[in-house]
């Protein structure tokens, strides 16, 4: 997938470049408070201390600070996420439910780490293409990295469609329990440890299913 750029406009003065930053660091604390991309760029400004003129002379409008400012994040996050999911050795003797808890509380400890950013944006996502792309690149990533932590169970041979659709569950779940791409808060009762628990079970009985499956074939 090429990625959408959204950094031809970052300026090289370090003055522009000053006032760019405090442009974009204002509009994320401020979709984090307020949960929705519903404020203005008179808003961006007062928060910022960055004139209506100075933040026009930087980006075109609002949409392409969005864009700017959701594409910064969703680096941060890969970087994170990538370190987080740093490789890790085949063990010889190790369940595969255990792994399958492993690669799930990772991915709920990067999306309850953003989820007050990342909320907003994907809501925004619905009607902007950029952030939608971007935000679909980085969600690839997230579930390569899950497929890579269950490639260590030694086990059997997992088919990468069925972890895939496995990753589409447990993040669906979390995401969900979350409210992320919704103003609601998450809705659910059960605390993380239980969610992890269930998720895991449910990955590991699927995919042992599979291996019995095609070993009848």
């Amino acid at each position: 997938m090429t990625l959408p750029n959204t950094k031809s406009r970052e300026p090289k003065q370090a003055r522009s470049r000053q006032s760019f930053e405090k442009a974009l660091e204002a509009a994320l604390t401020l979709l984090q408070e307020r949960g929705t991309d519903e404020f203005t760029l008179a808003d961006v400004s007062a928060r910022s201390g960055v004139s209506i003129g100075s933040i026009y002379a930087r980006f075109q409008g609002k949409d392409e600070l969005l864009r700017i400012a959701h594409g910064r994040k969703m680096d941060d996050i890969d970087a994170v996420s990538e370190r987080l999911f740093e490789p890790r050795p085949t063990r010889l003797e190790v369940t595969l439910e255990a792994v399958a808890r492993e690669a799930i509380d990772l991915i709920i400890e990067v999306l309850r780490r953003y989820a007050d950013i990342l909320r907003p944006f994907m809501l925004r996502a619905t009607q902007d293409e950029t952030i939608s792309q971007r935000g679909a690149a980085s969600h690839a990533a997230l579930a390569s990295h899950f497929a890579k932590v269950l490639s260590t169970w030694p086990g059997g041979f997992l088919g990468q469609a069925e972890i895939g659709w496995c990753f589409n569950v447990v993040y669906s779940v979390v995401a969900r329990r979350l409210g992320l791409g919704s103003t609601m808060e998450g809705s659910g009762t059960l605390d993380w440890p239980e969610i992890s628990e269930k998720l895991a079970g449910m990955v590991a009985s699927y995919l042992m299913s599979c291996l019995q499956d095609a070993a009848n074939a």
